[in-house]
């Protein structure tokens, strides 16, 4: 909420930009997770599903009781991003690999979501360190993707694979960018309608 006792409060000004931290979740998270990821699927889909699929696989895969299951195991990982006073506004979560048998190898692990509000992308968002230090040239959607490779890592995996739209080409540039290879495609149902993933991999 905006603070209208400021002396030049003015309503119709676009809000500041709070600095972003990382940090691991934990149980406690799964709704705010939950939250997050219904909100930042909504956002990412307008473009293309209708609001009825949207809703319909947000209620059936966006739940607590849905993250509660992934922390669960020993495999997840799930790396929370934040501003302000502890707000989540993206994360990404790391799994044992939910891809066909014949994209999947021994080592693999996949990073089954990456989000973050759009506000929080550009170049004006700082991202902090543990010292709560803004680190020079790092936006939040790099960020929260170094944060799923280190947990790649921390996991012993030897690639890391994610999907993307097939028709998301600014994903999927930011992804080749960072090294990652397209190694298959798959296909998956929201709501009624059919879409298109491309599978890359990057190797750890």
């Amino acid at each position: 909420m905006s603070d209208t006792s400021k002396p030049n409060y003015n309503p119709l000004a676009p809000p500041e930009v709070e600095p972003l931290t990382l940090r691991a979740a934990t149980p406690a998270d799964a709704p705010a997770l939950a939250l997050v990821g219904a909100a930042t699927f909504l956002e990412a889909y307008t473009w293309m599903l209708p609001g009825p699929d949207i809703l319909a696989f947000c209620a059936e895969h966006q739940t607590a009781a849905a993250y509660a299951k992934y922390l669960a195991q020993p495999t997840t990982r799930i790396t929370l991003a934040q501003t302000g006073a502890d707000v989540p506004v993206g994360f990404t979560m790391v799994v044992t690999p939910e891809l066909s048998a014949d994209i999947v190898r021994p080592g693999d692990i996949e990073l089954k979501r990456i989000y973050l509000f759009s506000r929080f992308r550009s170049s004006a968002t700082p991202v902090l360190n543990d010292a709560g230090k803004p680190i020079p040239g790092l936006r939040g959607g790099q960020a929260l993707l170094n944060a799923a490779i280190a947990d790649a890592r921390s996991l012993s995996a030897k690639r890391l694979l994610l999907g993307t739209n097939a028709g998301n080409e600014r994903a999927i540039a930011f992804y080749r960018r960072n090294g990652f290879v397209e190694v298959g495609t798959r296909t998956f149902i929201v709501g009624n309608q059919h879409c298109c993933d491309l599978i890359f991999a990057l190797t750890l």
